[in-house]
């Protein structure tokens, strides 16, 4: 079994250009905490994950330690820094040194970069453009013919909007 047999197409493209917070805000929209990232032209040049967001988050002074329960901050203090991150680049805040794979790469391949922790391996053709991705997920829907990605994501949209309405009603009541 080769990556393409199981790769998830990129329907959404991030580029390196833009800024940050358009990332922060499909991030959670899409519930997603790695996200591959491209230059203009289609070529793949890097992920940019939850956690590196959040790493740029922090107070610099404590960026480097262990264990900061010492340290108390307003949301506030949390948000502006956060504001920050949303200016910079999407290119600026992501990790350019990825393992890709190729179409015709053995899936086994692919397996061992996400158990080894690279849980979004980028499928990339001769020329570096981002061709897919595969991820835990994406090789269960491969597998699985129960599993079909196009009704799955219907009905976590169809979630989602559920969602946004209860808060809706929420908001309504407490008025």
């Amino acid at each position: 079994m080769d990556c393409k047999t199981v790769m998830a197409p990129i329907k959404t493209s991030l580029f390196s250009d833009e800024l940050a917070g358009k990332a922060i805000d499909f991030m959670v929209e899409k519930h997603m905490g790695l996200v591959p990232v491209t230059d203009r032209d289609g070529t793949f040049a890097g992920l940019i994950s939850g956690d590196s967001l959040m790493h740029f988050m922090l107070p610099k002074a404590i960026s480097s330690m262990k264990h900061a329960s010492f340290f108390d901050e307003s949301a506030e203090e949390m948000i502006e820094r956060l504001d920050g991150v949303r200016k910079q680049t999407i290119g600026e805040l992501s990790d350019r040194n990825v393992k890709v794979v190729k179409p015709d790469t053995p899936l086994i391949d692919a397996l061992m970069l996400i158990t080894g922790k690279q849980y979004v391996v980028p499928v990339v053709d001769d020329a570096n453009k981002l061709l897919g991705a595969i991820s835990f997920f994406s090789v269960l829907y491969g597998l699985n013919e129960e599993y079909d990605r196009e009704t799955v994501q219907k009905a976590k949209e169809k979630e989602r909007q559920e969602r946004q309405a209860r808060k809706e009603e929420d908001k309504e009541q407490e008025k």
